[in-house]
């Protein structure tokens, strides 16, 4: 039998997010939950799973297969990383109603310390 491979990272979905993904298809879950598996496994992600939120300290999953969906997330401390905002894309850029809401999730962990 093979051991559990070490997880680099814990994912930690907010509320929020949670609600959101509640509303979503099992396809949806399903590959957002693959994506999670490797950010954990291997610590970052990179294209096409996730992409850099440009002139942020943001980024976002991109679940693509099973719908055109963003979930936000930051790295925080202690290995955390935080699934902050998610959205249903339906334009080429980030509404700025969906970066305000992140942004705004973003500030309160600075101000908590869970994230530097």
């Amino acid at each position: 039998m093979n051991p559990k491979p070490e997880k680099k990272k814990t994912f930690i979905m907010f509320p929020s997010v949670k609600d959101f993904m509640r509303e979503q298809s099992g396809d949806v879950k399903k590959e957002l939950n693959g994506i999670v598996f490797l950010l954990e496994r291997d610590g970052t992600l990179s294209y096409p799973y996730a992409e850099k939120i440009q002139g942020e300290d943001l980024f976002a999953i991109r679940i693509i297969q099973a719908g055109n969906i963003r979930i936000f997330y930051v790295y925080g401390l202690e290995n955390r990383v935080y699934a902050i905002h998610g959205y249903v894309k339906k334009t080429q850029e980030i509404p700025q109603r969906e970066m305000a809401i992140a942004r705004k999730a973003l500030k309160w962990l600075i101000q908590k310390g869970l994230v530097s």
